[in-house]
């Protein structure tokens, strides 16, 4: 067994007045802060650069990010790192941010393009990087991948190495969850679930990396409506916080599976967010899971808050699919058949697609073309399942 966690943590309300102090312990003089062009204007992007300042290190702020990253955006950051002479960089934002940073820092360092990264060991670790998480979703803070979009070929590229690509500092301030919008509280939130219960059902699951997983699903189950309804409730948005962040730590240890194979292939068809994507699918996939293992998904029960005392395996099992169905419909995410670029008579190729990634592999159960096509159908019809 194998379990990498490189990333040093730095948690709690008002952590983010940390982060001078945290770039000073590297000793470097310029910096680059990568966020998008609406964080670059909020107080966070403000109170960064002037600890920066007070630190005596100078700051370069990028702004020329996709909402999905994409390869020829990393190639161009990666340029101005170089022509700017950055150091370091601090990522601040969600999960697009945090991969195009870790992209674009080991782009410079590896002297390779960001096509040349994918999918193969990366020889040079990336430039030292600071992650700032703006959501509870991704957990990108304190994972060793990077996600990205070959514009050339039309999928998600894998970028990975746990030695290579980890973060130097993760600061995880809830604070700066209260100002996101309920539908971003949502998706980034189903998202952070998904993490966890596909990192515990994974084929390659670790008694560490599933304690993990448990652990941030009863976090999740607990407090993510809550955060949803309350932007102002401070329990709830710093237990959804480190619950992103557990969650994250675990899969990248073990592996997703089908949910994302389907989701990471639709969300690149469709420009279907990847938090949106996988809120979409993960119902059905554990249904089709569910079969064979019903001894997990009655563990996942019993830390949703789903289970029955003295039900059996079987019966729980489908407990914790209507709970994720319920709480999916609950937090009012757009249903697949919404999106006005979905078309039925892409499903057999995207089924296909699916099906060839290596996600598919470390899935519970073995799965193929027919399954997805049959998973994106029922999704598509928003077909009820336990409700």
């Amino acid at each position: 067994m194998r379990f990498s966690m490189r990333t040093k943590l730095i948690t709690g309300y008002g952590c983010l007045d940390q982060l001078g102090e945290a770039v000073r312990s590297f000793g470097v003089k310029k910096v680059m802060l990568c966020t998008d062009s609406f964080l670059a204007q909020t107080p966070a992007a403000a109170a960064i650069q002037t600890q920066l300042a007070g630190a005596g290190v100078s700051c370069e702020v990028y702004t020329q990010l996709q909402p999905e990253p994409i390869d020829v955006d990393c190639d161009r950051g990666a340029a101005f790192c170089k022509e700017q002479g950055v150091e370091l960089i601090v990522a601040l934002g969600g999960g697009s941010v945090m991969d195009q940073s870790k992209a674009m820092a080991a782009i410079v360092t590896n002297g390779k393009s960001c096509r040349e990264l994918d999918d193969v060991p990366i020889p040079k670790r990336m430039l030292p990087l600071i992650c700032v998480p703006t959501t509870a979703g991704t957990g990108s803070e304190v994972t060793f991948v990077s996600v990205i979009t070959n514009t050339q070929d039309q999928y998600k590229m894998t970028i990975m190495d746990a030695d290579s690509l980890s973060p130097d500092v993760a600061v995880c301030d809830p604070a700066l969850l209260t100002t996101l919008p309920p539908k971003l509280v949502a998706s980034c939130g189903v998202d952070a679930l998904t993490h966890a219960i596909e990192a515990y059902t994974s084929a390659v699951a670790n008694p560490i990396s599933s304690a993990l997983a448990l652990q941030a699903m009863e976090m999740i189950a607990q407090n993510l409506k809550r955060c949803w309804e309350t932007p102002s409730d401070r329990e709830a948005q710093s237990a959804m916080m480190l619950a992103s962040t557990m969650a994250g730590a675990a899969f990248i240890n073990s592996d997703v599976g089908a949910v994302h194979a389907v989701a990471e292939t639709v969300g690149v068809a469709y420009h279907i967010p990847h938090g949106v994507a996988n809120s979409l699918f993960l119902p059905y996939v554990m249904e089709f899971n569910r079969a064979g293992n019903e001894a997990y998904y009655a563990r996942i029960a019993h830390r949703l808050g789903a289970a029955e005392p003295g039900a059996g395996d079987g019966e729980n099992a489908k407990r914790s699919i209507r709970f994720v169905e319920e709480l999916i419909a609950q937090l009012k995410i757009p249903a697949f058949a919404s999106f006005p670029q979905v078309d039925p008579a892409d499903f057999e190729a995207l089924a296909a697609r699916a099906a060839k990634s290596p996600m598919s592999l470390d899935n519970r159960k073995p799965i193929e073309t027919e399954d997805y096509v049959r998973i994106l159908r029922d999704a598509y019809q928003s077909k009820k399942i336990y409700r």
